[in-house]
Parts: structure tokens; C-alpha cells; sequence
């Protein structure tokens, strides 16, 4: 009873921890763990009666595609009534401001790490150019952002100290299907570090080995020079078909017509394998076998699987399972071995980096039956390569039942393609 409780409260967990995801154009709200100060950032301007300070509680990550997290941040423009009509423009857009009988105010999303300049008109003519810059040495206590897409690899990013930095990551697959090799793409940024040239950031590092990328950039405002390193450790091939085993004692109950075994402690003996078609779907297949000399169960599965949503900046992922099982059943010796297909239908809901566990994931999933017929398939799955779960599962037919749960320990078996 202990345990179907818990699995009943991770579906309760699971239901209620999705909410609404927002995206804005071409990127999506992001988090990072980055105690950022707006007080390490200049607002540069020359007019003395236009007013412009930071709305401290606006603060957002933005995640792009190529995962490079960077913050922006409400500015707040104030102007007196006298200089209308004034415009804003920033990065190609122009902004109207909205006006009372003494003063004319606007507010602007600046990018704190890639801040563009502001310009504000009279008429035809420039009455101001807002700046924003960062200070040498910022005084947050967390500055340095390294985002989960970058921990599988190990990138490390060497040659700075005291600076605001985000770095994201994006693997490729190159090559024909069963010969793929890796090539990451990383994107780095920083307010304070420009090319030899003057261009800023964002800066692309692309890695396809583990050879280092060595560049040389300029801090603008000591003018410095900074030896920047780059490295990364990739595999020398990109697997899609994988597979895992699993070893663990089942608690099992078993009853047949009027006849009740268990609960008994048998071995279980689990396969798992994965063929990856995408970044976000891919097959899945499984065979669950416990038995003793006498008695047997086996639960085997192929699903198709594809992400459904993605929450708390992509580290949650709800996944579908679509597909059937195979079942055989035999209650003991001199009984008859029963063989049936189902079609239960699942999901599997996915925490990456769980609770700051870097490259350590934790899953909670589940079957349940598209007819009348008893079956409950739920899982509980911890760990990286090597994992551990705890499952349970129950079947019935019209004469026969079966009620398991258990602990096993898995671990990687080999690759393919």
C-alpha cells in the first residue's frame, strides 16, 4: 500500500507541476543562477534633464536557440514636456513615448550583455545617446554562467576573472546515419570583452574534437588583453541506438483462480533500448523478467516516444509513450503459460540536473490500461548512466493476477549506429 502511495503522489506531482511557457519571438524565459547586480552597469547619457535608471525587479534570462543565456532589464526614460515630440530608437525599432501635462516617459528591454545604444530625437535632430556599459570589475558574487546544454561536455572557458560571462551549448550531428561525429557549437558572451577589432559579442566557438580553442580578446574598458581558452570533452562518436540492463530483488504476489502465492522475494532481470530518431522522439523498448523455477513473468514494450513540453527553462521535459506490450504469465509448475498483447499508453516526465545534481536526471513515468483489463506499470528512475528504479506493476486477467514492485540497479550494456 506504501507504494502505490508514493507513485500515486509523483502522478498528483506531475499533473500539477506544468505551467504555461512563454516565448517571446525568437526566444524563450530562461533561468540562471547569476546573482546579478544592476548597480554593476552604467546608464551613460549627457542631457541633464532626461532621467534614466534600471527597474530593478524586471530582470529576465532570454534563451535563444543557440542557448546562450543573457539578461535584460526594464530601462525607464524620463523627459520633460518641453522637448516633445521625442522618439527612441533602438535596434532598428522606434519607440513612442506616452506622455502627461509635465513629462513624456517610455519604457525599454535593454540586454545588459549586449547593450544596444539608445537614441533619442527632437524632431529631426538627436537630443541624447543613452549607453549602457558594464563596470571592470563587476561585484557580483556569482558571475560566471555556465548553462546545463554545456555540462555533459565539460566546457571549460579559462582566461578571466571578476567579469559577467554566459556561456550556452549546442550539439550537432555530422555525418551520414551510423557514422555520426559531434560537433559543439558554443556561444559566449560577456558586456565588458570585444574583439582585437572592436566587434562584440556573442562570440561561436566550434569544437568537433577535443582540441582546445586558444583567442585573444580585448577587456574595452581597461583595454587589456585577455587570453581566452576553450575546451571541451566530446566523444569520438554520436550513438543513436543504446542499450541498458538492470538487476534487482521483486517483491511479487501472485493469485490464480482460488490459489494465492507471495509475497515472495524473486531476482528480476530488466533490458532497456533506446534508438534516438530525433532530439525530441526517438523508440523505446523494454523487457521486464522476473521468475523462479516454478513461476514466471515477463513484460516486454515498444514505444514510440516524443516530447510533449518542456517547463522551468527546458530542464523538465513531459514525455509521450505510444505503443504495446507483449505479456507471459505462468502461475506455477503444471500450470499453463498465458501470452497476450496490451496496449496500455504512458508518459514519462523527465528533471534534468535535478535539485543542482549535475549530469544527473530523475524520472517518474507510467502505463496504464486503454481497456477494462487491470494493468499499472509505474516507475521511479534516478542517476546518469548508471541508475537506479524502483517500480511497480500489477496485471490481471479473468483467472489469474500478479502485483510486483521492486528496486534494480541499471547500467549501460553497449552502443550502436
Amino acid at each position: 500500500m506504501r507504494i502505490k502511495l508514493v507513485f500515486l503522489l509523483f502522478s498528483f506531482y506531475s499533473a500539477c507541476v506544468f505551467a504555461q511557457a512563454f516565448s517571446i519571438g525568437p526566444f524563450s524565459l530562461g533561468q540562471a543562477s547569476v546573482d546579478l547586480d544592476v548597480n554593476d552597469f552604467n546608464i551613460e547619457k549627457s542631457h541633464a534633464d532626461i532621467e534614466a535608471f534600471f527597474l530593478v525587479d524586471t530582470i529576465q534570462w532570454l534563451r535563444p536557440e543557440n542557448n546562450l543565456l543573457t539578461p535584460r532589464v526594464l530601462l525607464k526614460i524620463n523627459i520633460p514636456k518641453k522637448y516633445a515630440p521625442v522618439y527612441f530608437k533602438i535596434d532598428q525599432q522606434v519607440i513612442f513615448p506616452a506622455g502627461n501635462e509635465s513629462q513624456l516617459s517610455t519604457q525599454l528591454y535593454v540586454n545588459l550583455f549586449t547593450p544596444h545604444n539608445i537614441v533619442i530625437y527632437q524632431g529631426d535632430k538627436v537630443l541624447d545617446t543613452i549607453s549602457i556599459t558594464a563596470k571592470s570589475v563587476a561585484r557580483s558574487k556569482l558571475k560566471q554562467w555556465i548553462d546545463y546544454t554545456c555540462l555533459p561536455y565539460e566546457v571549460m572557458i579559462t582566461g578571466f576573472e571578476q567579469q559577467y560571462t554566459s556561456t550556452g551549448c549546442k550539439l550537432y550531428r555530422i555525418g551520414s546515419f551510423g557514422k555520426e561525429t559531434p560537433r559543439l557549437e558554443i556561444a559566449f558572451s560577456s558586456p565588458n570583452l570585444t574583439t582585437p577589432s572592436g566587434d562584440h559579442p556573442p562570440f561561436l566557438f566550434n569544437l568537433q574534437d577535443n582540441s582546445a580553442v586558444e583567442t585573444v580578446l580585448i577587456n574595452k574598458a581597461t583595454k587589456e588583453k585577455v587570453n581566452v581558452t576553450v575546451s571541451a570533452k566530446l566523444p569520438e562518436r554520436l550513438h543513436r541506438l543504446k542499450f541498458a540492463g538492470g538487476l534487482g530483488p521483486y517483491s511479487v504476489t501472485n493469485n490464480y483462480n482460488l490459489n494465492t502465492k507471495g509475497p515472495d522475494i524473486l531476482p528480476s532481470y530488466m533490458l532497456y533500448g533506446k534508438l534516438e530518431l530525433s532530439e525530441t522522439s526517438s523508440f523505446k523498448a523494454f523487457d521486464a523478467l522476473v521468475y523462479d523455477s516454478k513461476s514466471l513473468f515477463n513484460n516486454s514494450g515498444l514505444y514510440f516516444s516524443y516530447d510533449l513540453a518542456q517547463v522551468f527553462d527546458g530542464q523538465v521535459i513531459l514525455g509521450a509513450l505510444l505503443g504495446f506490450q507483449g505479456l507471459h504469465y505462468k502461475y506455477d509448475e503444471g500450470y499453463p503459460t498465458e501470452f497476450e498483447v496490451i496496449y496500455p499508453q504512458g508518459f514519462e516526465l523527465t528533471y534534468n540536473h535535478p535539485f543542482g545534481l549535475t549530469n544527473r536526471y530523475l524520472s517518474y513515468g507510467m502505463f496504464l490500461s486503454t481497456t477494462q483489463e487491470l494493468y499499472r506499470n509505474m516507475w521511479l528512475r534516478f542517476g546518469s548512466s548508471v541508475f537506479y528504479e524502483l517500480n511497480y506493476i500489477t496485471w490481471g486477467s479473468d483467472i489469474a493476477e500478479i502485483e510486483m514492485w521492486g528496486l534494480s540497479v541499471g547500467f549501460p550494456l553497449f552502443k550502436a549506429f
